[in-house]
């Protein structure tokens, strides 16, 4: 069985986060909710959950760092 290739496309806010990765990264949860909170009023445990779809789709990779994560995108901007 083949996935359709638009099934992993990012949403309007994975984009959002994706953005502020391609700017700068690697980011934690904490960095990017900082940033996503500067433009609307996101929830920390929101950015969190987001950011945990977006690993299990494929689209970031986490990688442990002290008692956090860091983030880095899976994907170039051009991709999307």
């Amino acid at each position: 069985m083949t996935m359709d290739k638009n099934t992993n496309m990012p949403t309007a806010a994975e984009l959002e986060i994706l953005n502020i990765l391609w700017k700068k990264e690697p980011l934690t949860v904490k960095e990017i909710h900082e940033k996503l909170v500067e433009k609307k009023d996101v929830g920390y445990t929101t950015a969190l959950k987001i950011m945990q779809n977006m690993t299990a789709k494929g689209l970031l990779r986490r990688e442990p760092n002290g008692k956090s994560h860091l983030y880095f995108s899976n994907i170039k901007k051009e991709e999307t």
